[in-house]
This record gives C-alpha cells, structure tokens and sequence, in this order.
C-alpha cells in the first residue's frame, strides 16, 4: 500500500508539472507572437510612408499626420497591459487546475474508494478478523458432518461467542445439554450467549444457569461478573456490589477487567449511599475459592508449530515460551515451558508442576488458553516483533491441542 501511495502521489505531481507549464507557456507563446507580428505590419507602413515622402508623393503635413496615425496604432497594439493580464489569467488558471486536482481526486477515493485500507494496523485487524472468521466456518462445516463431538461444539460456541454472534453461540451450545449439567464453566458460558442473543426467555434462563453454577463453583469469576450485572439491572444495587466485592479478589490487580468491575462497583455503591472502594483495598483480599480438581487430569497437551511463511523472521536459537493462562481471572500463567525455535515442531505437555505459584496453576481454573511467543531478545515480556500464537480457550485435561505461530506482535 505504501509503494502505491508514493507512485501516485509522483504521477499526479508529474501531470500537474506538465499541465501547469504548458498553460503558462500557451499565454506567453501567444503574446509574443503577436507582439512581434503588429510591429513588423506596421514597421513596413512607415517604411511606405517614408518613401512616398522622399518621392514627394506625400506632402509633409499629410506625412506627418499619417506618420503620427501608424505610431498610435503601433502602441497600443503592442501594449505590455494585455500581455501581462494573459500571462496572470494563464497562471491564475494553472494554480486554480494545481490545487483543485488532489483535493478532487482525495474527496472521489473518500466517495467511492477504501480510506481503512490506508491504515496498516486496521488492515492487519481485518485480516485477523477474517481468518478467525474463516476457522469458525470451518470447524462448523466439520460439526455438521460429524455432529458427535462434545469438545468441538463447545469450541465452536465459544468462538461464536468470541466474534459476537450469540445466537450462533446458542445453537451449538444446544448441543452439548448433558455437558453444561455437569460443567460450571460451561454453565456461565452459556448463560452469557442466552443473556446477550436478545430474546427475553433468554434472560431467564441465563439467570438459572448462573445461580446453578455459583452453587457448584462460588469462585468462578465469569459467574460472579453475570451475577451482579443483573442485579445491578434489577436495580438491586446493594445485591450487585456484594457480588462485585467478591470479584474482585479473583481479577489481576490493574488489568482492563479489574478497573472496568471497579468502575461498576463504585456506581453500585453509590446508588446506596456507600463511599467508592479504592483497588488496592482488594490486594491481599481473598476471593471465593474454587474446586480443585486432580494435578494429573489438570494437564494440558498438544503440538506447537510455526506458520511456513514466518521461518524467515525466526533464527534456531530464539527463545520459544510456552505457557497457560486462566480465561478468567489473574493473568498470570498457570504453567510455563522454555524451548528454542530449533526444537520446532514440538510436542508439549503443560502440568501443575510448571507453575509459578502453587495457588495458581491449572487445576485452579475451569477454562485455560494454551499461548506461545518467539522472543528475540529472550525476554518473555512482549515486545513488538515478537512472533505468537494462541488456541482457543480449553478446559484442564484437554490433550490434541494444535497451537500454530502465526502472527506478529504489533
């Protein structure tokens, strides 16, 4: 796009060189030459007038007069006042064509062209957009051909969910009826596709689903944030804060989600007369507890591999981090693995025992995403630059995984 830009931009300033020359050179060509034109007609009337004289053919008062006439003619034919208002008409013009052309050219790519396609960082969001949009037809294609595949309809629905489209989210929730019964997680999932699809027997039933799943997992966070978003709609602002309160423990201290539910929380408490809570009031807080499941089912696996057409931005020796992070709640990682980009493909296995924080590893979480990035300078802090990649989100104990490195981090 950007070599596009400059050869249009040389061209229009190409054509406009030429048009603004030839215009001022037509008025100064045409008044020149018809300056030099008169002078001569009347260069030869003198002359004839000179020798009728001499002959004396022409007696001196009418020489004289007929003289003085030719010279009258001769100057105000060959004024300089027409040639200098051609010369300004001329360049007037050609300044007026010089200006107006890319304000027109600007506004017609405006009217009937692609401005977002002159913004790099949009176009690259738009890629994204269509690949991921791409994926999600695909693995519903595959759905529709072989239907009985618990884990493939929850991906599905969750991806739905992930590009706003909650009724298509609800459909393939549909599907997994004996799943949600047992699952909190996927209980509050659903709830949040019921809740956002539009429908008022929706919104009844995503209340439901959300009570029953803070009966069996009083810390799940996605559950907590539903649960006082509808009692704050209920108007029930005293309801809604108690609930926040307890979210907050459970969200990574600073992050967008903390400062957003913070935000609420405060509009809550103000609604019943209670002063505004700061966040670090909720640092050493600690928030409802969750199940914990089994270290050894807790494991996540799969492969790694890096997209073809990024081998040329990588070197063997880069550094690869491996790592998982709760779909709700802190973000630290729950596991981590460090590799090298030589040892590419890779065949991983994430477990409790790769965590940085006993109280915070896989077993702790009900919904995980399996993230990877390519480091140049080793850091495992992002950087622009660095290559990544990430799954869709996956419940602990979940083995196949497929995480490919295919974009670059902004």
């Amino acid at each position: 796009m950007t070599s596009f830009l400059i050869a249009a931009g040389l061209l229009t300033v190409l054509v406009l060189v030429i048009l603004f020359y030839f215009l001022l050179r037509r008025q100064s060509g045409v008044s020149d030459n018809r300056k030099t034109l008169n002078t001569a007609v009347y260069r030869d009337q003198l002359k004839e007038l000179d020798a009728e004289h001499q002959e004396g053919s022409l007696e001196d008062t009418d020489y004289t007069q007929a003289r003085d006439e030719v010279q009258r003619r001769l100057l105000e034919d060959t004024a300089t006042a027409p040639e200098v208002t051609d010369y300004t008409h001329g360049r007037n013009l050609a300044i007026g064509i010089l200006a107006l052309i890319p304000v027109a050219v600007a506004a017609l790519y405006v009217w009937h062209g692609r401005p977002e396609m002159l913004n790099p960082q949009q176009q690259s969001s738009q890629a994204a957009e269509q690949q991921i949009s791409a994926m999600v037809a695909s693995l519903a294609a595959k759905l529709a051909k072989n239907p009985d595949n618990p884990e493939g309809w929850t991906m599905l629905a969750r991806s739905y969910m992930n590009i706003d489209r909650p009724k298509e989210a609800v459909e393939a929730f549909g599907h997994l009826t004996k799943q949600i019964n047992d699952d909190p997680q996927l209980m509050v999932d659903y709830a949040e596709a019921l809740a956002s699809s539009g429908q008022d027997q929706g919104m009844l039933q995503a209340r439901s689903w959300v009570e029953k799943a803070l009966k069996l997992e009083p810390g799940n966070a996605k559950g907590l944030f539903l649960s006082g978003g509808f009692a704050f709609a209920d108007k029930n602002y005293r309801k809604a804060a108690v609930v926040w309160e307890k979210l907050m423990p459970l969200l990574e201290p600073g992050s967008q989600d903390a400062r957003f539910v913070l935000e609420n929380l405060n509009i809550a408490r103000a609604q019943i007369k209670l002063p505004p809570l700061a966040e670090d009031k909720f640092q050493l807080a600690t928030g409802p507890t969750r199940p914990q499941a089994n270290g050894a089912s807790s494991a996540v696996a799969g492969r790694v591999v890096l997209d073809p057409s990024l081998k040329g931005k990588t070197a063997p020796a880069d550094t690869v981090y491996l790592f998982a992070r709760a779909v709700q709640g802190p973000r630290m990682p729950l596991a981590v693995l460090k590799t090298t980009v030589s040892q590419l493909p890779l065949e991983f296995e994430l477990t409790d025992a790769m965590a940085m924080s006993p109280q915070f590893n896989l077993s702790s979480a009900s919904l995980v995403r399996v993230e990877v990035r390519v480091s140049k300078s080793g850091n495992a802090t992002p950087s622009s630059g660095d290559l990544v990649g990430a799954s869709l989100p996956v419940k602990p104990g979940t083995r196949g995984i497929e995480v490919s490195i295919s974009q670059i981090q902004p």
